[in-house]
């Protein structure tokens, strides 16, 4: 959907800061565990998978597999990014 685009900085940056306002509409701001580890996923996610393909749909493989995430952080050998 966002590969094709074009690099977006400006539009990750806002797309994480309106991600963080509706944890918080949602009371979710107020667990700082949650809210930190689905910030930190959001973001890890908007600024490298979703930005990765920006010059093409057609740049994007089949099959991409979804980075698994934990409380720690992306899971180790999993997903496309793993680490």
């Amino acid at each position: 959907m966002h590969s094709g685009n074009g690099p977006h900085e400006d539009m990750d940056r806002r797309a994480i800061g309106c991600f963080d306002q509706a944890l918080a509409d949602v009371g979710l701001a107020d667990d700082n565990r949650l809210r930190k580890v689905l910030h930190d996923y959001f973001a890890w996610a908007t600024t490298t998978t979703l930005s990765r393909y920006y010059r093409s749909a057609d740049d994007v493989p089949d099959g991409l597999p979804i980075q698994r995430w934990s409380w720690d952080g992306p899971v180790r050998g999993m997903g496309s990014d793993a680490i």
